[in-house]
């Protein structure tokens, strides 16, 4: 079983936690590690806004806690009521985030004001929260996170999903059948937007540290957000040849478009090279050989014009994406035996 680094630096991070709690003789000294597990978050950003965050919430439920066990005591009223006005105050400034651990500390800050002098179980609590929050973040920004590198394998993943979709389509018109969107294309469709989804966040978080290298990289969010729209439009594609007819000539010209995009593709992402999109685009258009079509043969060709209107969207917004690849730092090539054993897959299921 693979252990992560977060789950780790957790661990080490409870473990140090409990240690200067005891040794500053404070009570619960547990507390403090429980505390230090929500400092470690997946960006040293995040760590640092919710110890500040947590922080604040801390030392007012604290305050709040000591004043409501010295004034009224500590009967299981008084303390339902305590939490009972944390809870609102946070939800009305909108700090839900802190709230379970402020009716925590609030809770325990009464639970102990018979056994400490004055405003001692404040106090307690008070810095129990500061050590468990002070560590988790410590530990979290000595060993940061490191999100660059699960950033590329999803982009190339995506990517290479991406050409894969546009593999199958072609394949099944050489076969002379469309490609079925139901359940087959839709569910890789899907498998897709999961990459794509997950590449999102992770550049989120790669946007969210860029402070601490002082770079320029600002996370893959601008290329997560074209894929996604790619994979809308292979889905309109699928769709409009739902209908066409595979016998149709007309076919054999959307295969070498598809060819054509799909070579383009890997010249853009896997060698950074310029789509000559203009001359790209006059090639994704429906042949003329009939000069006065009928209405069965408009009928015919209606799909193929909705699919090289697809395909032409697809590859607009793949042009548009060539600045945030040039952009970027090399992204790691897809390995070409996924793609291969893919295309053989589908080829022998046939």
């Amino acid at each position: 079983m693979f252990v992560g680094l977060r789950v780790v630096k957790t661990s080490v991070a409870i473990a140090f936690s409990i240690w200067i709690a005891r040794l500053l003789h404070l009570e619960p000294d547990h507390f403090a590690g429980i505390i230090s597990m929500l400092a470690v978050q997946p960006s040293v950003y995040r760590s640092l806004h919710h110890t500040l965050s947590h922080m604040a919430s801390a030392l007012a439920a604290s305050a709040l806690g000591i004043t409501a066990a010295l004034v009224l005591g500590s009967s299981s009223l008084v303390i339902a009521a305590v939490a009972f006005i944390v809870m609102m105050m946070h939800v009305r400034l909108k700090r839900t985030a802190s709230l379970t651990l402020a009716v925590i500390v609030a809770i325990n800050t009464i639970g102990t004001s018979d056994e400490l002098i004055g405003g001692m179980a404040a106090y307690n609590q008070f810095l129990l929260v500061l050590v468990g929050m002070t560590v988790g973040t410590a530990v979290n920004l000595i060993s940061k996170p490191i999100h660059r590198e699960r950033e590329d394998v999803l982009l190339a993943k995506s990517e290479t999903m991406l050409r894969v979709l546009l593999h199958y389509i072609q394949i099944d018109l050489q076969a002379e059948q469309m490609t079925p969107y139901k359940p087959v294309m839709r569910l890789q469709i899907e498998e897709v937007r999961t990459y794509i989804e997950s590449g999102k966040s992770v550049s989120q978080l790669v946007r969210e540290d860029r402070w601490l290298t002082r770079g320029s990289d600002g996370g893959a969010g601008e290329l997560f957000r074209s894929y996604e729209t790619m994979a809308e439009r292979i889905r309109d594609l699928v769709k409009a040849l739902q209908k066409a007819d595979a016998a149709h000539p007309e076919a054999a010209r959307l295969i070498q478009a598809l060819a054509i995009v799909i070579r383009g593709q890997e010249r853009m992402t896997l060698h950074g090279r310029r789509l000559p999109l203009g001359l790209l685009l006059r090639a994704l258009r429906p042949s003329r050989m009939t000069r006065n079509p009928g209405q069965e043969e408009i009928a015919r060709l209606f799909p193929y014009y909705q699919a090289y209107e697809a395909l032409a969207d697809y590859l607009k917004e793949l042009e548009a994406s060539r600045s945030a690849v040039v952009a970027r730092p090399a992204v790691k090539e897809a390995p070409a035996t996924r793609l291969r054993a893919v295309l053989r897959g589908k080829l022998v299921s046939r």
